[in-house]
């Protein structure tokens, strides 16, 4: 159940400033040409393509990037500099067909990252520093402040580029996803923990020993996606089960909590929300940072 590998988060969004500035750096050496400045040819880009599709709400900010409000959130909490936000976003090329290089939507998983951190783009992180949680917004940045004079997969060199961008409550937002799917499944007996673990009860076994914190316990199970990929599972290992001491922090916290639920010689599903799971880490290639994950686990042997 541990994973000593991270994943890391979308690499055509959080291509770091740091990347840029050393291409940058690069093209700017001694025998290399000066880089042209787009900031003018950019500007008149984005003011034609404002104009075209009517839009008037945009707010021109002093580093050159637009920003355009969408639904606002008053009661929301304000971004800062320091905290780490969950997104949800598409990115696209300012073409005339609106050309997606980057979105969130392929997984339904936001993407987390501390503002100030330069971890992305200097332009979505400024855009992102001027809302609250559960706004949402639009960006036009121009290339300067998105990827430069490089191409980044599926963004040619000096692109201005477009963002349309949700910051969420990912606690919330993992609680919704969870219901959804358990409305899909007709799941009827779900208990939510006030952690925001789900826990569904499939065979009981009332008089049996509780795997109370302290004990060691022995389960079999199997970690599911959402979607119902498999990435672990104890019938991969010859059916051994897994052991571990409850409440020692072992294994996920929602894992822990879980079990601590349960009798020997019981059975349950969990659904665990990221933040009791890998968080905005992940676990290798499978499980994405801010992933929801479903346990299958009968519990064997408390000791």
């Amino acid at each position: 159940m541990t994973y000593p590998f991270f994943s890391n988060l979308n690499r055509l969004l959080l291509l770091t400033f740091l990347v840029a500035s050393g291409l940058f750096t690069t093209a700017c050496q001694k025998d290399a040409p000066e880089p042209k400045d787009y900031s003018g040819i950019d500007d008149e880009i984005i003011t034609k393509y404002l104009a075209e599709k009517n839009i008037t709400t945009a707010q021109k900010q002093p580093s050159g990037f637009y920003f355009i409000p969408v639904t606002s959130n008053p009661n929301g909490v304000k971004v800062t500099p320091g905290s780490t936000v969950s997104v949800l976003y598409t990115g696209r090329l300012l073409d005339a067909s609106g050309t997606v290089f980057a979105t969130s939507s392929q997984n339904n998983t936001p993407s987390s990252f501390i503002v100030g951190a330069r971890q992305v783009i200097p332009g979505f992180e400024a855009g992102v520093a001027l809302m609250k949680i559960g706004d949402k917004a639009e960006f036009i940045i121009p290339s300067a402040l998105a990827y430069g004079p490089a191409s980044q997969g599926g963004v040619p060199a000096n692109s201005v580029v477009r963002f349309e961008v949700e910051v969420v409550d990912q606690k919330l937002y993992d609680d919704s996803l969870i219901v959804q799917h358990l409305v899909n499944k007709n799941i009827t007996n779900a208990q939510r923990q006030p952690s925001g673990l789900h826990f569904v009860p499939v065979t009981t076994n009332p008089n049996a020993v509780p795997a109370t914190a302290g004990k060691t316990v022995s389960v079999l199970y199997t970690g599911q996606l959402l979607d119902g990929t498999v990435f672990d599972a104890t019938s991969r290992r010859g059916n051994v089960p897994l052991e571990f001491i409850v409440g020692r922090a072992q294994v996920i916290a929602g894992f822990d909590e879980g079990i601590a639920l349960m009798k020997k010689g019981e059975k349950a599903t969990l659904f665990i929300p990221s933040a009791l799971a890998y968080g905005t880490q992940g676990a290798g290639a499978t499980i994405q940072p801010n992933t929801v994950l479903r346990f299958d686990v009968e519990l064997v042997d408390v000791k």
